[in-house]
């Protein structure tokens, strides 16, 4: 949160390697407080926990009364944008920004809680990832990227290991230009480049081409290592938070909470109601299996 924005070379500089949280005074938030990308994730997952399903009216709605509240952290621009037509009365099926300059990572950063829930029934992702993602996102980049991170999360929830989860992915979501960049950063995985150098080939801006693969790079650089891989990811720089919350959605889901460190459990903001919401959503993914 507090270095989101910044290039790498001024994150080493002005704080050296970021292991812990810290105050954000210029956006007036505390260490341990999260922004956008976290609060909607918690929207997904309420509504989910509420509805049993995915409910994109349900969604739609809890997004307007987000924004009408004035409680976003740093919203970006498309989702903005949709957010207000929401507002001026258009469906959700009508709702989201379509065109190339869409291709945001709006639908990434907040779609772990769809694979969560089907963890198990992964025949239903990419309806359920669409109906979510739709709502801000019409670009088919923006909504593979989506579809990339809730089907690895799915996976990985399920008790499957990284072996073969690049390939997997980018089979699930197709061709693509994020398919392409995946595929870049399995093969600088394969050749050990190092993250300095990776994440800067990779990328780590707005654009879900880059965000995505860089996330997965991160996680799979050190897969039983949630600390390094979201450290990694937060020193890439540029949108630190959403790089980072999508690493830390695929290695919570392959680690569990015992992997990640205490004080980051105990000292994230609203820390026991997103471990109650978790609970609650693996319940219902236990549940969707059995009713097949």
């Amino acid at each position: 949160m507090p270095v989101e924005g910044l290039p790498p070379e001024v994150i080493r500089k002005r704080y050296g390697v970021v292991e812990d949280f810290l105050p954000s005074p210029n956006r007036k938030l505390g260490p341990g407080q999260f922004t956008d990308d976290t609060q909607m994730m918690i929207i997904h997952a309420e509504s989910i926990v509420d509805k049993g399903e995915v409910n994109p009216e349900d969604l739609a709605y809890r997004f307007v009364r987000w924004v009408k509240e004035g409680q976003p952290r740093g919203i970006g621009l498309t989702t903005l944008k949709a957010i207000q037509r929401l507002m001026k009365g258009l469906s959700w099926e009508e709702s989201g920004e379509g065109g190339e300059f869409a291709a945001g990572n709006g639908v990434a950063m907040r779609i772990a809680p769809v694979g969560l829930l089907n963890a198990w029934t992964p025949e239903r992702l990419k309806d359920d990832v669409e109906k979510a993602g739709i709502i801000t996102h019409r670009n088919p980049e923006a909504l593979k990227g989506g579809l990339a991170v809730a089907y690895a999360v799915a996976r990985l929830a399920s008790g499957a290991g990284t072996e073969g989860l690049l390939e997997a992915t980018c089979e699930f979501i197709g061709p693509s230009h994020l398919t392409e960049n995946l595929l870049k950063a399995k093969e600088l995985l394969r050749r050990n480049i190092e993250p300095e150098q990776a994440l800067e080939i990779l990328g780590t801006g707005g654009y879900v081409v880059e965000t995505v693969a860089s996330a997965f790079y991160c996680f799979l650089r050190t897969p039983e290592d949630f600390k390094t891989s979201v450290v990694t990811a937060v020193m890439g720089g540029y949108d630190t938070d959403t790089t980072a919350a999508i690493t830390g959605a695929l290695s919570g889901a392959f680690n569990g909470i015992s992997g990640i460190p205490e004080r980051w459990v105990k000292g994230v903001e609203q820390s026991n109601y997103i471990r109650e919401l978790a609970r609650s959503i693996y319940r219902l993914a236990s549940e969707r299996s059995q009713r097949g």
